[in-house]
């Protein structure tokens, strides 16, 4: 009972939003925290759609929406800060990572929903029951990356605070305080 565009429209509104408002929540929980939970909310956002219908469809796509809103923005952060001598190429890798990711896997999770449809024919479901059946069995399958990423973000949060620990224990500041100002950017 949901229209689609409005899910979408709903989603970019609140990515656009939040990110406009990024900066207080990157600096409360470090570029490394807000990716933590971001994968968590992105979790729970499709664990949600996959099991909801109805009108509390549009709390699930909040809740996903805003779990995926800050994922671009802060690991381009995250490696300009943590890893500024990677420079253009680097922060180039790292978005464009994402889109390999996504030409990756878009046509495998297009076997998946061509799969859960051939499941939800075989179940006896007719019309948009299939669609609907289909939908949310592939969301739940896709769930496994966010939650996948959680794991690698807590343990990129325990390798950040080890190296900040090791260059405290040296005399070597990491922040980019620190570093001096190129003479292109005077």
């Amino acid at each position: 009972g949901a229209n689609g565009i409005v899910l979408l429209l709903l989603t970019a509104g609140i990515m656009a939003t939040g990110r406009f408002f990024a900066g207080p929540l990157v600096h409360r929980l470090n570029p490394v925290g807000v990716l933590i939970l971001s994968a968590a909310l992105a979790a729970l956002g499709l664990f949600m759609l996959s099991q909801i219908t109805g009108p509390m469809i549009y709390v699930a796509t909040v809740v996903y929406a805003l779990g995926i809103c800050y994922f671009w923005p802060t690991m381009i952060g995250l490696a300009a800060e943590y890893v500024p001598e990677s420079g253009a190429l680097g922060l180039s890798l790292v978005g464009g990572a994402g889109m390999l990711g996504s030409g990756i896997w878009l046509p495998i999770i297009g076997g998946w929903i061509d799969e859960h449809k051939a499941e939800a024919v075989a179940a006896g479901l007719e019309g948009g029951a299939v669609d609907l059946a289909a939908g949310q069995a592939t969301l739940a399958q896709i769930m496994i990356f966010p939650l996948i990423l959680v794991g690698l973000f807590v343990a990129l949060y325990f390798w950040v605070r080890n190296r900040q620990t090791a260059s405290e224990l040296s005399g070597v500041h990491l922040s980019g305080e620190d570093l001096p100002t190129p003479a292109s950017a005077r």
